[in-house]
């Protein structure tokens, strides 16, 4: 099987946890990146580690900072530059959406 081919789930695991450790899991979850526990410990029982997600900003910053590098491959205006690398530092800060 490929690896981007997907399989139907068709077993499912119950298993319970204290408050304590329900808190680290999603600690955990949210610090890698992932929306939601099965996909998280999927994951783990897969790879024996889990993959930290790209988060949609991160790509957007990439993106814009393969525009920047075209810019510059191109020659253009230090002030259009400028402006695009204030964009970029506007992008990293959330302010754009």
């Amino acid at each position: 099987m490929k690896a981007n081919e997907k399989k139907n789930k068709e077993s499912r695991i119950t298993f319970r946890l204290n408050e304590s450790e329900l808190e680290t899991l999603n600690t955990k979850i949210a610090e890698a990146g992932y929306q939601s526990a099965g996909a998280f410990i999927r994951d783990f029982v897969a790879n024996g580690q889990v993959k930290p997600k790209v988060g949609q900003n991160v790509v957007q910053i990439a993106r814009e900072l393969m525009k920047l590098a075209s810019m510059i491959n191109a020659d253009r205006p230090g002030c259009e530059l400028l402006e695009k690398v204030k964009y970029i530092a506007e992008v990293n800060l959330g302010g754009v959406k």
